[in-house]
């Protein structure tokens, strides 16, 4: 009878793991953390060069509030900056408080759009 050679799961190989060292580090993306209004709590990363937020089918980001304008804000990703535009909705968009109809958004920044409310984390440098 031959016997059956099994791997043994616990030894360690040894080898060349040089080009590990030479692979791009992954890069998180930023991300809005919606903290109030419907559908909240949850994490939407800012993966598109521009995201729209929204109740309409066209926005990349739905959410179910009549507060909201169909295509309300668009978030745009440019190199390490990240801006907002209020796309001529009816309610506004505050950061910080701040009625803005354009912003360049930074780390722990609020954004409110109608009823609901994100704050920003960006990803490290």
């Amino acid at each position: 009878m031959s016997k059956s050679h099994e791997p043994d799961i616990d030894a360690t190989i040894s080898g060349d793991v040089a080009i590990v060292a030479g692979l791009p580090q992954s890069r998180k993306l930023p991300t809005l953390e919606q903290v109030r209004g419907p559908g909240a709590p949850r994490r939407i990363p800012l993966a598109l060069a521009e995201t729209v937020v929204g109740r309409g089918t066209q926005a990349n980001v739905t959410i179910d509030s009549a507060l909201l304008s169909r295509r309300h804000v668009a978030f745009r990703r440019s190199g390490p900056e990240l801006t907002l535009s209020d796309l001529e909705s009816a309610n506004g968009v505050y950061v910080n408080g701040v009625k803005a109809h354009f912003a360049v958004l930074h780390e722990g920044d609020t954004i409110q759009v109608g009823d609901v409310v994100f704050v920003l984390h960006e990803a490290p440098a």
